[in-house]
């Protein structure tokens, strides 16, 4: 990591269905990179829902959402931080505002079949969505559109959490060292 990364923004967006890992992956490449550079955040997609008071889950809630989620990566990039952003945002209309709003952009899908989603639904959110208890579940009601990221992440596969992160930082590394 050169010096020079300490001071140039970049946003690197995990995008996800619900259960995919996006949190796990998310919160230990944000303490991977803590370790070597200063100016790294990272938004929690749930935490910022709670801070922004955002708390409608139909389609239009959650593009209204996700693109404030974007505006607040864009603001911190534009003063230099280094941001990682987990989210589900998995929507055509978002992958677009990122492409071209965020000067220098790196997003990540962190791809899991609905099987496997369906395996770990600790919260029992798609269970719940499959059996018409709640709506607004994406990929059971609200149709998702998949991404064209710069890296995919196959979280069914049972590498270990550090190699994962590796794998981004090795993808993200010689973005964020490019002026």
């Amino acid at each position: 990591m050169t010096e020079k990364s300490k001071n140039t923004g970049l946003v690197i967006w995990l995008t996800g269905l619900a259960g995919s890992g996006k949190s796990t992956i998310g919160r230990a490449l944000y303490e991977r990179l803590k370790s070597q550079i200063s100016n790294v955040i990272y938004l929690d997609g749930d935490e910022l829902r709670d801070i922004l008071g955002a708390y409608g889950y139909d389609k239009h809630s959650r593009i209204e959402v996700a693109k404030k989620r974007s505006d607040i990566a864009h603001f911190l990039a534009e003063q230099g931080m280094v941001v990682i952003v987990t989210t589900i945002s998995m929507f055509d209309e978002i992958y677009a505002y990122n492409r071209s709003r965020l000067k220098r952009y790196f997003e990540v899908y962190i791809q899991c079949d609905m099987e496997e989603l369906c395996a770990r639904d600790q919260k029992g959110l798609y269970s719940k969505a499959m059996q018409g208890e709640i709506e607004n579940v994406v990929g059971v009601d609200i149709d998702f559109d998949k991404p064209n990221p710069h890296l995919i992440i196959d979280n069914r596969a049972q590498d270990r959490l550090e190699d994962k992160v590796e794998r981004v930082l090795n993808a993200v590394y010689p973005v964020l060292n490019k002026k």
